[in-house]
């Protein structure tokens, strides 16, 4: 077999290759130590503006692809001018072909040439030579008498017919060894036999060593957190059987004390006569105290559609009370809400501070419990056309709460607080509650702002009672689910599903938080909530009511520079009793197309949403409700 790199300049090039049978580690080692060389004749051209870079030959990644894997790019109007620089060339056209061999072309060749037009503006063109895709012919484990072959080659995610990628190969491979460090056999050795062709054969023999137990557990590195505080983490024991599983457990407590930079867990010492391995867990501390500032646009704060909310944060915190990794923090904020239509002419402020204090253990057990008194004026809309104005929504409380993460991806928080809540829709305008809630959040999705695979799924539960003459007595749960697929390479599916109920065991409704349903958050389109009439005790009227339902489909298709495409479907109901929830007939339902630009803190979305049902009438199919468009920061869900 061979592998070629090549690197040309105006006619010049080099060439290594190997001989047929070789370790496909070494050409690994060749990418990682060995770069291609830089050749003078294109040194000449450095701090030229790029005006064009063109691919040829490429058929497995596209164009588009190959563009977001190199920094050498094109300039153009609308585009941030590039300069040429060699070296950087030299870095892409390593990175491409580590990204063909990583899809198991090994034969793949990169040549470059880059020219000067007469505008003194470079040209970069880069030809691909993709050659053969390499696939497995066979796979054997031999050896191995703890883990089933089976077991083995799933580890390895290979078998036969499959395409090799090398990469994935060397973490299957991995993953086969700390299989066995969970049974106690650290220093298992797995020795590869690869006859590399088109089709590969590939020979594994495992000798797996002897079951080791654990002498000691030192800690180093700290100079700042006390090693008593370091040391509650450690789930590991001395002298019992080396397990990975507890022994990455107790890496993974280390690092959410929040005081470390990097926590690693290494075996020193290793004896074979007595069968027993040092653990050494070395940390690196980082520094105890930071101010952090924010600056961002918010949608969901408040309910009007035609609004956005304009936010600063400005937070100290301290992660080492007491040398023991114990928080206290003090945030501020500050926020304007301004009307699209009339910008800061028409706008509000809203700001709070709170402070907190959290231990990372409760009672010797690993829940973090935070402590915080907070206050904070917000802007609050109650969805209707007979208030001129938005009310302000001050609250003011003590809350205490701890978090319990079941895993890095699941975790449930539970809280009671104390709060004097201010409002114009309380019968008593200021009202003193205690609160009780739980929360439990899953999310696995691969990315916060752009998602295109995974689930965000999500349950809370409160019970809420007044004190203090206040009429306040309600309970009420909301769950939500969302899911991602990615169909093609640019076209993402998002759904939404959210169901809730609160029960009101007062005489007077509790309408600050009774559902509303409306805006680029539920169902586009109403600007106004299509729930029930209530009155606030000033007698002016707002539409709300107990139970909700809400569905959401969305396709997203990304378009070059940074641009997208949208088409939605949301559908919506709200009830005063979850029984007469999900009749076809009762849903506001609204769809249409929208216009989508990527930025780093979110998509800037401009959407036009249309009726396609309206049960009260008010609006037929094909109208637009009040609003002719959307402008708003983030994605709906």
């Amino acid at each position: 077999m061979k592998v070629s790199r090549f690197h040309t300049g105006f006619g010049s090039s080099i060439k290594v290759n190997f001989v047929k049978k070789f370790s496909y580690t070494a050409i690994t080692l060749f990418f990682v130590c060995f770069p291609s060389l830089i050749h003078a004749s294109n040194l000449k051209f450095d701090n030229k503006i790029v005006n064009e870079v063109h691919f040829n030959g490429n058929e497995f990644f596209s164009d588009r692809q190959l563009n977001a894997i190199i920094s050498t790019r094109s300039s153009g109007i609308l585009r941030k001018r590039h300069l040429f620089n060699s070296r950087v060339l030299t870095r892409d056209l390593n990175e491409i072909q580590r990204n063909y061999y990583a899809e198991g072309f090994l034969e793949c060749e990169i040549m470059d040439s880059v020219i000067v037009n007469e505008k003194e503006r470079v040209l970069v063109f880069i030809r691909i030579n993709e050659g053969p895709r390499f696939y497995v012919d066979r796979v054997s484990v031999s050896g191995n008498t703890l883990i089933t072959d089976k077991r083995i080659l799933s580890l390895l995610n290979i078998q036969k017919g499959q395409v090799f990628k090398p990469y994935d190969f060397q973490q299957g491979l991995q993953a086969a060894r700390d299989e066995y460090g969970k049974i106690g056999r650290p220093f298992v050795d797995i020795q590869e036999n690869i006859v590399q062709d088109v089709m590969m054969e590939i020979d594994l023999y495992i000798n797996e060593d002897q079951i080791y137990r654990i002498n000691q557990v030192e800690v180093t590195g700290n100079n700042l957190v006390k090693e008593k505080t370091i040391r509650k983490e450690i789930i590991v024991k001395d002298d019992e059987i080396f397990n990975l599983d507890r022994i990455k457990k107790t890496r993974l407590h280390i690092f959410e004390l929040g005081m470390f930079n990097s926590v690693n867990i290494i075996p020193v010492n290793r004896n074979p006569d007595s069968l027993e391995v040092d653990l050494r867990i070395r940390v690196s501390e980082s520094l105890p105290r930071r101010w952090d500032a924010n600056v961002g646009v918010r949608q969901g704060r408040i309910a009007e559609l035609n609004q956005t909310y304009l936010f600063t944060q400005v937070d100290w915190l301290h992660k080492n009370m007491f040398q023991q990794a114990r928080r206290f923090q003090i945030k501020g904020n500050f926020g304007i809400v301004w009307d699209q239509e009339q910008f800061f002419r028409n706008s509000s402020p809203s700001y709070g501070v709170d402070m907190s204090y959290t231990h990372p253990r409760i009672f010797s057990l690993r829940f973090p419990t935070t402590f915080k008194l907070y206050y904070n004026k917000d802007i609050y809309s109650p969805f209707t056309q007979n208030i001129a104005e938005n009310d302000e929504l001050i609250t003011t409380g003590a809350e205490i709460s701890s978090l319990w993460k079941l895993e890095r991806k699941l975790q449930a928080i539970g809280s009671f607080s104390v709060r004097s809540i201010e409002s114009i829709l309380s019968e008593e305008k200021t009202e003193i509650q205690r609160r009780f809630a739980f929360q439990i959040r899953f999310d696995n999705r691969d990315n916060f702002l752009y998602p295109g695979r995974g689930w965000n799924m999500g349950a809370d539960f409160q019970v809420v009672k007044g004190i203090s003459g206040s009429p306040a007595d309600y309970y009420g749960w909301n769950t939500s689910a969302s899911h991602y697929v990615t169909l093609f390479r640019r076209l993402v599916l998002a759904t939404r599903l959210e169901a809730g109920h609160i029960t009101n065991r007062a005489d007077l409704a509790p309408l600050v938080i009774m559902y509303r349903m409306g805006t680029e958050n539920t169902v586009r389109g109403w600007s106004q909530s299509i729930g029930r009439e209530f009155l606030t005790p000033d007698k002016l009227a707002i539409y709300a009511d107990y139970a909700k339902l809400l569905g959401n489909v969305e396709f997203r298709l990304s378009l070059p520079k940074n641009f997208g495409i949208e088409f939605f479907l949301d559908a919506g109901q709200l009830e005063h009793k979850l029984g007469r929830l999900g009749n076809p007939g009762d849903l506001y339902i609204s769809a249409g197309p929208g216009l989508m630009y990527n930025t780093f803190i979110g998509p800037i979305r401009l959407e036009f949403p249309f009726v396609v049902q309206d049960p009260s009438g008010k609006f037929k199919t094909g109208e637009q409700p009040e609003r002719h468009f959307i402008i708003a920061l983030l994605f709906a869900f």
